[in-house]
């Protein structure tokens, strides 16, 4: 390998980098911040000359928030969003009907019960200036050529804006969307279907509308829905179109006019200016396994579905969330079989998300050739339990013991010495965290003293819970331990007396070396 050559790009040593990421949507963003707070040497690379400016995915559901919440974020993507967006839905005939928000508050209690619409390139700017304050930057006009797997390594072919070179990485991520090149590059089948509806959509000017709501149009053709974007003038234009044999016509702005006018009645909704198109065919696939030796795919890489339930971005930025902590320990010497529990995790969240995703499309679409009403009530069901991503819990993983798995429950009110806050306090940052159940300190903890794991006394003289509101929610009786996962998944439930046992898989998992004794 020629020096110069890899000059082109990066500075160079035995390994470029610890992680390659391969995309800087949100999915690769978030893993760059994850990896970027626990000291992890990366590199993020973009295909895309400048960042992108389209809206794409328009709304965060409560799981993504908390994640942001974590990293630091939350203040600011809420700020930049709109929680409640009323729908106006129009008949055929012209009549239209107002009707609440699509999305219904989580009855999991939670810090963010609202969905955030918000627009995909403002996620993405948020967590670009997150990655920046941690002294990281994205190459942008960097794509991947190839892949070749080395001693305990890869090494990646790019092509930027210098020319050819090539990168050596301990681990690559591929977070380069649905027509992912390394997934491609890997060979890892992408089996599904392309459904019968395309979607043409835009970010569109126009001063005829309320932004104070959504409006959607139902059709013979099929269901219109114009979105404003939250902090800009533009609304988001979706419109499906059944499959033709004949071709599509090229999106345009003369096509979205012609589009509206038809919908909406001509002259009613006049767009001024187009500052994206596209054409979308809705694919629901889902990649074969996730990862081909040291090589790992996340978001739109592993996983297709239709927008129906606003899960695309969310799924990404959580498959992220679920994968930083794992590379980060395992290059801190944890056991490399940590990375097994990712796709084992992962991968059957993205099977309910589309077998979901894909009923709630057919019954929008059933529905939008008949009038307000019947479209109304095929809305009703676009969020359930599972949309907010609160229920997605991992029992049968490797990191789970005891039939744990879930996401820590969210409790307020709880006080201590230099204390006030929430469960969501106690186990925020970079680490595990434990609850001790105890009204004294009478207790050991054995290999769970380490200085990866965070504890937290709850009980007499330290964390109060006046209700019993904590032991509650986690189903725990006093002289209790629970072992919580950097990701905020419960990892191991355990009595406190005898001195808790680290079940010897689970040990293996914290980085080497960070015993305290």
């Amino acid at each position: 390998m020629s020096s110069t050559t890899e000059n082109a790009l990066f500075d160079t040593d035995l390994f470029d980098t610890d992680v390659l990421i391969v995309g800087a949507g949100p999915t690769g963003l978030t893993l760059a911040c994850e990896l970027a707070r626990r000291g992890v040497r990366h590199r993020i690379v973009e295909r895309l000359e400048t960042p992108s400016r389209t809206s794409r995915g328009k709304g965060l559901q409560a799981r993504s928030l908390e994640v942001f919440d974590d990293l630091g974020i939350a203040a600011e993507i809420l700020t930049t969003g709109e929680v409640k967006l009323p729908v106006r839905l129009y008949d055929v005939d012209g009549g239209w009907t107002d009707r609440e928000p699509l999305t219904t508050p989580s009855a999991i209690a939670t810090p963010y019960p609202e969905m955030l619409w918000i627009a995909e390139f403002d996620v993405e700017r948020v967590l670009r200036e997150r990655h920046a304050q941690y002294g990281g930057e994205v190459r942008f006009g960097t794509a991947v050529t190839g892949l070749t797997e080395v001693e305990s390594g890869v090494e990646a072919g790019l092509r930027g804006p210098d020319g050819p070179g090539v990168l050596r990485a301990r681990w690559v991520v591929g977070a380069d969307g649905g027509g992912s090149i390394v997934r491609k590059t890997l060979g890892i089948p992408f089996e599904g279907v392309t459904r019968p509806t395309s979607y043409y959509l835009g970010d569109v000017r126009t001063l005829d509308l309320d932004r104070g709501r959504m409006h959607m149009w139902a059709s013979e053709t099929g269901m219109l829905a114009l979105t404003p974007l939250p902090g800009t003038d533009l609304w988001q234009f979706q419109c499906a179109v059944p499959t033709s044999a004949g071709g599509y016509e090229e999106p345009s702005l003369e096509l979205y006019q012609r589009i509206i006018d038809d919908r909406a009645g001509a002259g009613r909704v006049r767009f001024t200016d187009v500052s994206w198109l596209s054409l979308y065919g809705a694919n629901v696939r889902l990649a074969e396994h996730y990862r081909e030796g040291r090589v790992l795919i996340a978001g739109d890489a592993a996983h297709n579905h239709t927008p129906a339930g606003g899960q695309g971005m969310n799924m990404g930025i959580q498959d992220a969330y679920n994968l930083g902590w794992k590379l980060a320990a395992v290059l801190r010497g944890a056991d490399p079989a940590l990375l097994d529990t990712y796709e084992p995790e992962r991968r059957p969240v993205a099977e309910i998300v589309l077998a979901a995703s894909t009923a709630k499309s057919d019954r929008v679409q059933d529905n939008a050739h008949n009038d307000a009403t019947h479209l109304s009530t095929a809305l009703v069901g676009l969020t359930d339990d599972f949309t907010p991503g609160l229920t997605i819990a991992y029992p049968r993983s490797a990191l789970t013991h005891d039939g744990a798995g879930r996401r820590v429950p969210y409790v307020t009110g709880l006080r201590g010495p230099g204390f006030a806050g929430t469960t969501a306090d106690l186990v925020r940052g970079p680490h595990w965290a434990a609850l001790a159940f105890a009204d004294d300190t009478d207790f050991e903890l054995g290999a769970l003293r380490h200085d990866e794991i965070r504890l937290h006394r709850i009980g007499k003289g330290a964390i109060t819970d006046p209700h019993d509101a904590l032991r509650s929610a986690f189903g725990v009786e006093d002289n209790t331990l629970v072992l919580i996962r950097p990701d905020g998944h419960i990892a191991l439930t355990t009595p406190l007396h005898p001195a808790p046992v680290l079940p010897e898989a689970l040990a293996s998992f914290l980085p080497n070396g960070a015993h305290s004794g």
